[in-house]
């Protein structure tokens, strides 16, 4: 019986890395330039994998690499259907949010927290600045506001050093609120500010715009929201 479950482990092993072979050689014409095979693991579809190079989004491919999916996989329940991918994307979400310290981050606590989610921000956005205003609201529904930079406009721009200097302060807090309201801050820079890395972070969550929310489940909510529905969909 050892002896058998020991050949099946072997042969099982021998036969998954052959599939992972055949997978990498049918895709290495295919995928972007510079991108890496991160990942190469079973998808809920026998014979299918799941293949991460660098996006949340995996491809789905055949064992054989000849064939390929990019898209969603669903699965039929009884009632309902469930979309499988988008619970690996926000599994994948939740890793990197839990990899940000807590201390780099600009936070509006809540004294009766519910929920706590991570805005993407950037002091220049007009909705950024309505969401701002609105910060006693979210907090009184039990909603912690956890601001992370992403200047929309790129590194080394006028947003960025904005958010450095607002992040680089003696009151994080009060800095934000003041560029929030278009006033000016007196820019202040520290070799250990964490705007430029909160911005390839908010690349990879795949945010393209602001507000971004994101729960700490690795849920995504694109663009403003206002505090009640916002309450609703993190209760949902």
């Amino acid at each position: 019986m050892k002896n058998s479950l020991i050949s099946f482990i072997l042969i099982f092993s021998v036969s998954v890395s052959a599939s992972q072979d055949n997978i990498r050689e049918g895709l290495k014409n295919i995928l972007p330039d510079g991108a890496v095979i991160e990942l190469i693991e079973p998808s809920p579809i026998p014979g299918i994998y799941a293949v991460y190079y660098g996006d949340l989004q995996p491809i789905y491919v055949t064992q054989d690499g000849s064939f390929f999916i990019y898209g969603d996989i669903y699965k039929i329940n009884i009632n309902s259907i469930s979309n499988i991918t988008e619970k690996s994307i926000a599994e994948r979400r939740k890793l990197i949010l839990q990899n940000i310290p807590s201390e780099e981050l600009i936070s509006f606590k809540s004294s009766n927290e519910q929920f706590s989610v991570i805005v993407f921000t950037d002091v220049d956005c007009g909705y950024c600045r309505k969401l701002h205003n609105q910060i006693d609201e979210y907090n009184s529904l039990g909603i912690s506001i956890n601001y992370a930079a992403f200047p929309r406009s790129g590194l080394g721009t006028s947003a960025f050093t904005k958010m450095v200097g607002a992040w680089c302060s003696n009151n994080p807090k009060d800095s934000m609120t003041k560029l929030k309201n278009n006033l000016t801050l007196d820019i202040s820079f520290c070799e250990n500010q964490p705007v430029s890395k909160q911005y390839i972070i908010g690349k990879k969550l795949g945010v393209d715009g602001t507000p971004s929310f994101f729960s700490m489940d690795g849920e995504m909510f694109p663009g403003y929201i206002e505090p009640e529905e916002l309450l609703l969909r993190l209760k949902s």
